[in-house]
């Protein structure tokens, strides 16, 4: 993988930014606003972490889907990849015993990381970090980290190479005198308590941040051939899975990932199937009403040669007039939406139908039906009856999900962040607010949201109503300096249901 595919992230920048400032700010006598202000930043690097543990457990699981299709080819990447995510997970914790050592020893027993009362406690971060040895071993375990990393990277990809050493560096910068040689004395002596959570906690981002840089370069590096397919899983696609009697059932029956240069073997109920265009297709007479097995084998040749077997099963009824219920836009509802559902009985008019729903309301709208759910993480069932030959029948029941709407995203003149010009800051005029990926057009309206940076070692916040910025923050906007960190937190919405969030905070680096 080149140099290219491995440029600083925003979020790397951020990152790095904010560990100058840090630095800056704890050599200072701060005052209880700016250590307030580390609370914050405690905050969004929690928040921070917890997001870059999903995509790192995304990777792990792609190469983990990778080794069951081909587990000579990927054996060596995935041997690295779990080495790296022990290592990586151990470090984790490591630093969070740490920090809840620390917060306990001064808080008490009851002591929570996230809410530090002694935040100005200049004495328990010296004496874990120093006195009890306790940086010494940091900095040992963040050395072997690195070059275990670092030893996973070609000498050629110059660019993550210098990212993942210097992101993870434990030298002390040769300008700042000789009573500051040692890498624990550095960071962490004489040092407010809050501070050297902090300072704990942006070290734990660094590590998964260098986690996610080296797992997705040693997977780039895999045989695409052996994964053509993100995921690897036998379908069997009827045309109807309930048929009427005297009907022929069909279905389609494929890989879930196609692939055209070769037609794989298809065993079903003990037979060998034929191929129509791409697909197989199984074919039986729907003369018996009652419930019926269809179960089967795929053999995919893999590209080492070798035979992948996929197994699959499932179960079609054959009946009288059966009921078809399918939403509208997706196969989950969601709260606070109108959520569209077509029902529909082959050989029944519409008006002989009668529904029924566990777990919110059904309502009738345009021809077709609106539920509207109650409870997230409850399903839903929607029953189907109807009146045949004088007799009220359950034709039949359909479990669905229940979600809340996720929560939208914070942008800037269509930014989420990043480096950005102060005049597109002012042009944006405010905030706003936006729901990605989701099929429903929903919107949300900024309440509130807050603004603030740090100044000469203060912190500027700034608070309005609305989504608009006050002639205030415009000036506080227009006064930033270049490479300056401005902050949009706070922010709290209101969907259409009445419900208020409050949203994650998003950064900006002035360009």
């Amino acid at each position: 993988m080149g140099a290219k595919n491995c440029p600083e992230t925003p979020r790397q920048k951020m990152i790095g930014m904010m560990y100058l400032v840090l630095t800056a700010m704890l050599a200072l006598n701060v005052s209880a606003d700016v250590l307030n202000a580390f609370t914050k930043v405690q905050e969004g690097l929690s928040s921070t972490i917890e997001n870059y543990k999903k995509k790192n457990a995304d990777v792990y699981n792609e190469i983990e889907m990778a080794y069951n299709l081909n587990a000579t080819k990927v054996a060596a990447t995935r041997e690295k990849t779990l080495k790296i995510k022990k290592d990586a997970s151990e470090l984790v914790d490591y630093i969070e015993q740490l920090k809840e050592r620390m917060v306990k020893l001064a808080d008490g027993p009851e002591g929570n990381v996230m809410d530090i009362k002694a935040k100005d406690n200049l004495d328990i971060g010296g004496q874990v970090m120093l006195t009890e040895k306790a940086g010494r071993e940091l900095k040992m375990k963040l050395d072997s980290y690195r070059e275990l990393l670092l030893g996973f990277i070609e000498k050629k990809d110059s660019v993550l190479r210098a990212s993942i050493s210097t992101n993870l560096r434990t030298d002390v910068p040769q300008n700042l005198g000789s009573n500051l040689q040692v890498w624990e004395s550095y960071k962490f002596e004489s040092i407010p308590l809050v501070g050297v959570v902090t300072m704990l906690t942006l070290y734990q981002s660094i590590v998964l941040t260098a986690e996610r840089e080296t797992i997705n370069y040693l997977f780039a590096f895999m045989d695409s051939e052996s994964f053509k397919f993100n995921k690897l899983e036998a379908l069997v696609i009827p045309q109807a899975r309930y048929v009427l009697t005297g009907e022929e059932f069909k279905a389609k029956v494929m890989l879930a990932a196609m692939d055209t240069t070769q037609r794989p073997e298809i065993l079903v109920n003990g037979r060998r199937i034929g191929y129509e265009g791409d697909f197989g297709i199984y074919k039986e007479a729907a003369t018996k009403v009652g419930i019926h097995k269809v179960k089967g084998v795929i053999n995919y040749i893999t590209p080492s040669g070798a035979t992948l077997p996929k197994s699959f099963e499932m179960n079609y009824e054959v009946a009288d007039p059966a009921v078809v219920i399918s939403p509208t836009k997706m196969n989950v509802f969601y709260l606070g939406v109108d959520n569209p559902v077509s029902l529909a009985a082959p050989g029944l008019p519409p008006d002989m139908i009668e529904p029924e729903i566990t777990n919110g309301e059904l309502l009738k709208k345009d021809g077709g039906y609106i539920v509207r759910p109650k409870v997230a993480g409850k399903k839903c069932e929607i029953s189907v009856y109807a009146k045949i030959n004088g007799q009220r029948r359950k034709l039949q029941t359909q479990e669905f999900r229940v979600k809340e709407v996720p929560d939208p995203v914070v942008k800037v003149a269509g930014e989420r962040g990043g480096t950005i010009k102060k005049n597109l800051l002012v042009a944006a005029g405010g905030v706003e607010v936006e729901l990605e990926k989701f099929d429903f057009d929903m919107k949300f309206k900024v309440q509130s949201f807050n603004l603030y940076t740090v100044v000469d070692g203060y912190t500027q916040d700034m608070r309005t109503n609305g989504a608009a910025f006050t002639p205030e923050q415009i000036k506080l906007i227009k006064n930033l300096k270049r490479h300056q960190i401005l902050i949009i937190d706070q922010v709290m919405v209101q969907g259409p249901d009445g419900t208020v969030r409050k949203l994650t905070p998003i950064s900006f680096k002035i360009d």
